[in-house]
């Protein structure tokens, strides 16, 4: 009996010493098709937002190292509850501009940059940065842009811990008698 028991111990141990071996391994490398190699995308979960890379974008006169760039990301970004923010969008019936304001949130301590495109419905691109002051936007902030009489598209993104998210995209417009 005692034989059996002692071979059911070292069993036991070989294989969780060959299973915590498996799971240490490297991963595969990537297989190569016809000279095309082909590597695992990680897909993030719905809840998380996509990091893109940080724009740089003008504010006030420009300088040569500021350029505003296309390097924005196009899907929208869901941030979690502990880092969501809120931003008002108001666009005026009689002068058509476009407001838009920093109103803050449990986040808010995070936002190091707030950029807002204005695409116009005559096709005009307009970018603007909501003011910083001591490497914060403060709540209230806010830019005016120049809108249209038709619809206006605004997209609105920030910079949280170096990553961009694109956090609101409405059209603006309103029907006139």
């Amino acid at each position: 009996m005692r034989n059996i028991s002692l071979i059911v111990i070292t069993a036991t141990c070989f294989i969780l010493l060959f299973c915590s071996g498996c799971l240490g391994q490297q991963p595969a490398q990537p297989a190569v098709t016809q000279g095309v190699t082909t590597q695992a995308t990680p897909v993030a979960p719905v809840s998380s937002p996509v990091p893109s890379p940080v724009p740089t974008v003008t504010t006030g006169t420009p300088t040569p190292a500021q350029t505003i760039t296309d390097s924005l990301p196009q899907d929208m970004a869901v941030l979690p509850p502990a880092t969501a923010i809120d931003i008002g969008i108001d666009k005026d019936r009689v002068y058509n501009t476009i407001t838009v304001t920093f109103i803050g949130g449990p986040g808010q301590v995070l936002v190091k940059n707030v950029l807002v495109r204005v695409t116009g419905s005559d096709g005009t691109v307009e970018q603007k940065n909501i003011p910083v002051s001591n490497n914060q936007v403060s709540t209230g902030a806010s830019v005016e842009m120049k809108g249209t009489h038709g619809s206006d598209r605004v997209q609105v993104f920030v910079t949280m811990g170096g990553v961009v998210y694109k956090i609101k995209d409405e059209n603006m417009s309103y029907t006139y008698y």
